[in-house]
């Protein structure tokens, strides 16, 4: 079941509204600030291993999420959101559908790597009892589709997608409150899907294709995550755990060709055994931890497309109390965007015109 089925119902979102206009900057201080020190959280990378271990992914799907929930604040607030952000919002949203896309991509390759983790768990459980001729010819054929899994790793390309969540690139002159969120909220998503989707054996552009400008106070905290990433996948891309049950997996295969033979387990065998049951546990738990991290991400960007919706739904009531043809307001409608014109003698001055 992808998560667009299990989350396709996401519970309305209930916004407080303040009536308080803030200036731009004070609007979006408080959110980059906290960008700020989230990003910062993430180096240095741990350098137990070559490559980005699952528990950093996790930590760096966790932030997004949490920039994203802190973003939903602000895009939901209608005194900062309306003008030439609508526009932004238009573009944002398309962007969601990428997001969402992106958690399932990353949510399918996971819960590969978990199936493949169940052939090694049933080899290893045939291998502790070898002395059945027939456990060892199972526990050899286990091993032999786990090696044929690992030698053919399901590949795709992952650049479309990764494309679709690139920002559009910073607008130039004023920037509203909302537009610096939206190119912030871009930004991350860009640089942990991109991430996320390269260390789980997808195919995909290296992280680092965009550097955020420093007039931006949370640029030089982004750019030192981006090369902090970029240098780690240049040495290795698959993630550290996963490295790290192969490599106990490959020395288990090896010596169990070797030293299988009239059916008793060698001290040598045991003890790969052992290893390959620590770290298969191991990636176990932080698949698991993955998997929870993106269902979360995918219910917070879900609420953050409905908050973005709203700037759509609801009609500006200034507009119907105007003679005798209103403003034009834009509403959303079946995914698209629709222009529709107001006459006061057909529609009460009182009415809210929403469209679901």
């Amino acid at each position: 079941m992808t998560l667009t089925e299990m989350y396709g119902s996401a519970l309305p979102l209930f916004f407080s509204f303040s009536s308080k206009k803030q200036a731009p900057g004070d609007s979006s201080k408080p959110f980059e600030e906290a960008l700020i020190a989230r990003l910062r959280s993430l180096t240095p990378i741990p350098d137990s291993s070559s490559s980005i271990p699952l528990s950093w992914i996790c930590r760096a799907v966790d932030l997004l999420s949490l920039t994203l929930a802190d973003a939903t604040a602000l895009i939901s607030d209608p005194s900062l959101c309306g003008g030439s952000d609508l526009a932004a919002l238009e573009f944002y949203l398309d962007s969601t559908v990428a997001l969402l896309d992106a958690c399932n991509a990353i949510s399918a390759a996971a819960n590969r790597l978990q199936r493949g983790r169940l052939v090694v768990r049933l080899a290893l459980r045939l291998l502790s009892f070898c002395t059945s001729p027939n456990n060892r010819s199972r526990a050899r054929s286990a091993i032999s589709e786990w090696k044929a899994g690992a030698a053919t790793p399901h590949r795709r390309s992952a650049s479309d997608l990764l494309d679709r969540l690139r920002p559009k690139g910073l607008p130039r002159g004023r920037i509203t409150a909302v537009r610096r969120v939206i190119y912030a909220v871009e930004a991350v998503s860009d640089l942990v899907t991109s991430c996320v989707l390269l260390v789980l054996e997808e195919k995909g552009d290296l992280v680092g294709r965009i550097r955020v400008s420093s007039e931006l106070t949370w640029g030089a905290a982004y750019n030192e995550v981006t090369s902090a990433v970029s240098a780690k996948l240049q040495r290795a891309i698959v993630a550290a755990e996963v490295e790290e049950a192969e490599a106990s997996l490959r020395t288990l295969a090896a010596v169990f060709d070797e030293e299988v033979g009239g059916g008793e387990i060698t001290e040598r065998l045991r003890m790969a055994i052992g290893t390959a049951e620590k770290v298969t546990e191991e990636l176990t738990e932080r698949l698991e931890d993955l998997t929870n991290a993106v269902n979360g991400l995918f219910r917070v960007a879900l609420e953050t497309r409905d908050a973005a919706m709203q700037c759509f739904r609801v009609g500006s009531p200034k507009y119907i109390a105007h003679g005798t043809w209103c403003e034009v307001s834009k509403v959303a409608a079946s995914g698209r965007m629709l222009n529709i014109c107001f006459m006061p003698e057909i529609f009460p001055k009182s009415l809210d015109l929403l469209v679901t």
